[in-house]
């Protein structure tokens, strides 16, 4: 079902670390990264985490937005016979720190770092979606005008900070990051280039209802029963428009005011507003953001004589994986980042 997917489609190549009872990377130091934190009257704390690689010397800023859910940039597991280290954000980009001034952003009210412990020698994503509870502030304010926001000031602050080549200052957003990838460069002019990755281009509660109709194609239910389900669905998202603040309410996982802030404006009218370079990726095989929804970014770019968006599609689920052929060895990821520099003009 779709909520499982969105609930935990930020966790980009969830990189466990086995490392017996030694030393754990579970601090900003470890993974050479500086920490930060932004006193935000309207929004709080802002901690985030810039590259310490070059920190004096003047480059392109590449602010990374990771995906959806409250778990920390770091996740320690302690198990009976030893620890382990999931990590939430993209090890291949945070060695662009040669070539860019690399920022990661925390969500609302979630630290760096936080630890689980299970009774066990293995660790699921329902073992950690039961032990680590949603934080109170993150349930108030993990929305998507929270998440541009912060980014926004967070990029004003370290262009203010360090010496940034203001040609270059670079939003990149995966799966819900995505979404937000393109607010922030509508709230900061600053930004000069957008890079969206496994987001979406409608909105995102439209998924649920074609994957109704999908699954009545497809044969699995009927097509009786898949107008029954978005009926249903409906009048759930009424619900959730009605009550667009509602932080008490949840649905598949997530607050009503997560849900409608993201429902509130479809990102495709957000990058319409953009002039500047836009680069968005699609996956094929990706059941969490759903090509069809990307595919109409380019043919709304058509209609409007807009010449900004580079469109690229790979033959990959969620995390660049070719599901459809599993003898497929082929690195998508690395041809996408290869793409991403030559976009970006980076050497």
């Amino acid at each position: 079902m779709m909520f499982r997917l969105y609930r935990w489609a930020g966790c980009l190549l969830l990189l466990w670390l086995t490392t017996g009872l030694n030393a754990q990377p579970v601090t900003p130091a470890d993974y050479h990264l500086n920490a930060y934190t932004l006193h935000d009257a309207a929004l709080g704390d802002i901690r985030y985490y810039v590259s310490n690689e070059g920190l004096q010397t003047k480059k392109p800023l590449l602010i990374l937005l990771d995906g959806s859910s409250h778990l920390p940039l770091t996740l320690l597991v302690k198990q009976p016979r030893r620890m382990e280290v999931m990590n939430t954000f993209d090890h291949d980009l945070l060695k662009l720190a040669n070539r860019f001034h690399v920022v990661m952003i925390s969500k609302p009210g979630v630290p760096f770092c936080d630890t689980i412990q299970v009774q066990r020698d293995t660790v699921t994503m329902e073992d950690v979606d039961r032990l680590l509870p949603m934080p109170y502030i993150y349930r108030h304010k993990g929305g998507l005008e929270w998440r541009a926001e912060a980014a926004s000031r967070v990029i004003d602050a370290v262009c203010a900070k360090f010496p940034v080549d203001a040609g270059r200052v670079v939003v990149y957003g995966y799966s819900e990051g995505a979404q937000v990838a393109p607010k922030v460069a509508v709230l900061n002019k600053r930004v000069t280039h957008c890079a969206s990755v496994f987001g979406s281009g409608l909105n995102q509660l439209y998924d649920f209802i074609h994957d109704a109709r999908l699954e009545a194609v497809k044969g699995h239910i009927s097509y009786e029963a898949a107008q029954r389900r978005i009926d249903s669905l409906l009048r759930q998202f009424e619900d959730i428009y009605r009550h667009p603040q509602d932080t008490r309410k949840d649905w598949e996982g997530n607050t009503y005011q997560r849900w409608a802030s993201y429902g509130a404006e479809p990102p495709v009218q957000q990058f319409a507003q953009l002039d500047i370079p836009l680069f968005v990726v699609a996956g094929i095989h990706d059941t969490n953001s759903p090509v069809y929804s990307l595919d109409y970014l380019p043919l709304e770019f058509l209609r409007l004589g807009k010449k900004n968006l580079t469109y690229k599609v790979y033959p990959v689920d969620h995390f660049f994986r070719n599901t459809a052929n599993p003898r497929d060895t082929t690195d998508y990821k690395s041809q996408m980042l290869t793409a991403l520099l030559q976009w970006l003009k980076v050497r």
